[in-house]
C-alpha cells in the first residue's frame, strides 16, 4: 500500500465518513478495496482493533471479496503465526483466480517455511497470466520472497521481467542490493529514485537504512529526517533515527524514538528490541532484559528477528549470572534454528567462558566456525571475538579482530575498529593503538569519546582527538605494528 493513498483527497474522505459511521453507529457504504485501504491505514498506525473492526465490516459486507480477506489471512499469519486461520480466510475468497489469491496462498506457505513449494504454485500459476500483466506478476512475486529474505528466489523472478525501467523494478534492486551488502549500489540507486520522486518517503527510508548499513550514520539521520518532513508519523522512519541516534551514543534520543515507534506499532518487536539495545548500551541490563522478553513475546516465531532477541536474551542472561534462563534460550534457539545453527555454539561458548571454561568455549566456537559457510565465516568470527572481548581475554579478542580486519567483509563491522583499539590500549599495543583508533575516530568520534573517557580530556573537540593520541602514548613500549593488509 502505498503513502500516497493514505494522503489523497479521496481516502482522506472516506476515512473521516468511515469513522463518523461507525462513532455513531450508524451504517455506510464503501466497497470492500476502500474499507481495506481504512483497514491497511489502521494497520500502518499500530490500531490493529481498529483495522481488524474496518476488515470484519468488509468481510460481513462483500463475502468472497479478495482484498478483505487477503488482508485478513495476512493478519493471521504475520501476527498470530496461524497457518490454520489464514487458510480459512484465504478458502472464502471466491475468484480463485485473482493475483492476490495467488500471493496469499504463496505467503502461507513461505510464512510456513516451504518456499521451494510456493515456488512452484507460483510458477505453475505464471502460465495463466496474460501477456499484459506478466511483468507485474513477476515484480510481485519477486517482492514476495524478498520480503521474506529470499533474495535467491527475488532476484530469480525480478531477472523475469521485461521492463527494467520502471522505479518499482529499481526500487526491488535496491533492496537486494542492500541486504546482499552492496550498500554503495543501493545508495546509487535509492539516490536516482528519489531524484525522480524526492517526496516518495519509503524511497528515503531505504536510503536511511543503506547508509546505516554502510556505517555512514550521519547521512543516515539526515535521510530519516527528510522522510520525517515528508510525514512525521512514518514509523520507518522513526526507527531508522533511532538506530542511528543509538549507534551514535545518543541514548536518550534513541529511547524516546524507539518509544515513539513503540506507541506507532505496539504490535511490532521492533520496538522493544531498540529499547533493549538502548539499555544494554546504558548497562541497564535489568531493563534490557526485560524488554527483550517482551520482544519475544510480540515476535512471529517464523521470523528472522526471533534470532537476533533470543540471543540477546541469552546473553544478557548469562551476564547477570542467569544461567538456567541462558540455557532455556539456548534451547528455544535450537528448537528454532537447530543444533547445529552458529550461535547456537557461540552463546553456549560465551557461558561457558563466563564460568571460567575455556576449554569447552573453544570447542563451541570452533564448532560455530566449521558450520558457518564462507559467507557468514566473518560473521561468526566477530561474534567469538566479541565473548572473548567481554570476557576480558583481550589477546583472543585482538588476534580474532586483527584477522577480521584484512578481509574484504571488515567494513559490516561498524565497531570492529573501535573494539580492536580497546584490545589495543589493554595490551599495551603502541602502534596497533594508533593505527585502529584513527580508523575508530574516522568512523564514530563520538563513540571512541564515550569508550576512552578516562583517556581523553573531556574539552577536546572530534578534530582534537587524532593529535592528542600521536602526542599522547599509552605506553612506553616501542612494540612493533601488528601486519595490516
Amino acid at each position: 500500500m502505498s503513502d500516497n493513498t493514505f494522503q489523497s483527497k479521496e481516502f482522506k474522505n472516506n476515512l473521516e465518513r468511515y469513522e463518523a459511521a461507525h462513532n455513531a453507529g450508524k451504517p455506510l457504504y464503501l466497497d470492500p478495496d476502500e474499507l481495506t485501504d481504512i483497514a491497511e491505514y489502521y494497520h500502518l498506525h499500530g490500531q490493529l482493533g481498529k483495522a481488524l473492526d474496518a476488515i470484519h465490516l468488509a468481510i460481513q459486507m462483500f463475502p468472497g471479496s479478495t482484498q478483505p480477506l487477503a488482508f485478513r489471512a495476512r493478519v493471521a499469519i504475520l501476527l498470530d503465526n496461524n497457518a490454520e486461520e489464514a487458510i480459512h480466510y484465504a478458502d472464502q475468497i471466491e475468484d480463485k483466480s485473482d493475483l492476490d489469491y495467488y500471493y496469499i496462498i504463496a505467503e502461507i506457505m513461505i510464512a510456513g517455511g516451504d518456499d521451494d513449494k510456493a515456488n512452484r504454485y507460483l510458477t505453475e500459476k505464471s502460465a495463466e497470466i496474460s501477456n499484459e500483466d506478466i511483468d507485474d506478476y513477476y515484480l510481485d512475486v519477486a517482492t514476495l520472497f524478498a520480503d521474506y529474505d529470499n533474495l535467491t528466489m527475488a532476484k530469480k523472478w525480478l531477472a523475469l521481467m521485461h521492463d527494467t525501467d520502471s522505479d518499482d523494478y529499481h526500487e526491488l534492486q535496491g533492496r537486494i542490493a542492500m541486504s546482499q551488502g552492496n550498500f554503495t549500489e543501493s545508495e546509487r540507486i535509492f539516490n536516482k529514485l528519489i531524484d525522480h520522486d524526492p517526496y516518495h518517503a519509503p524511497y528515503w527510508n531505504q536510503l536511511a537504512s543503506a547508509q546505516y548499513l554502510h556505517n555512514d550514520v550521519s547521512s543516515s539521520i539526515e535521510s530519516s529526517d527528510f522522510s520525517l518532513a515528508i510525514n512525521p508519523d512514518d514509523a520507518d522512519a522513526i526507527v531508522n533515527k533511532a538506530n542511528g541516534l543509538a549507534l551514535l551514543g545518543k541514548y536518550t534520543e534513541a529511547l524516546n524514538y524507539y518509544k515513539r515507534y513503540k506507541q506507532l506499532q505496539p504490535h511490532s518487536e521492533i520496538g522493544d528490541m531498540g529499547i533493549a539495545t538502548v539499555f544494554m548500551g546504558e548497562n541497564k541490563l535489568e531493563d534490557a532484559l526485560k524488554h527483550w522478553k517482551i520482544a519475544e513475546k510480540l515476535c512471529n516465531s517464523q521470523s528472522v528477528n526471533m534470532i537476533d532477541i533470543l540471543r540477546n536474551q541469552c546473553l544478557v542472561s548469562a551476564t547477570l549470572g542467569h544461567f538456567d534462563e541462558a540455557f532455556q534460550c539456548i534451547s528455544k534457539l535450537e528448537s528454532i534454528a537447530g543444533t547445529s545453527h552458529p550461535d547456537v555454539h557461540i552463546i553456549k561458548g560465551y557461558i561457558h567462558l563466563l564460568n571460567n571454561q575455556t576449554e569447552e568455549a573453544n570447542i563451541c566456537f570452533n564448532k560455530a566456525i566449521n558450520e558457518s559457510s564462507d559467507q557468514e565465516k566473518n560473521r561468526a568470527l566477530f561474534f567469538i571475538a566479541y565473548c572473548y572481548y567481554d570476557c576480558g581475554i583481550m589477546q583472543k579478542a585482538h588476534n580474532i579482530m586483527r584477522l577480521i580486519s584484512q578481509s574484504e567483509q571488515a567494513e559490516q563491522f561498524p565497531d570492529l575498529w573501535l573494539y580492536l583499539s580497546v584490545t589495543d590500549y589493554e595490551l599495551g599495543l603502541q602502534a596497533d593503538f594508533t593505527h585502529d583508533i584513527a580508523k575508530a575516530i574516522a568512523k564514530n568520534p563520538q563513540e571512541v569519546r564515550s569508550e576512552f573517557h578516562e583517556y581523553f580530556p573531556h574539552h577536546l573537540t572530534d578534530d582534537e582527538l587524532l593529535p592528542f593520541v600521536n602526542s599522547h602514548p599509552i605506553t612506553d613500549k616501542n612494540n612493533p605494528l601488528t601486519p595490516q593488509k
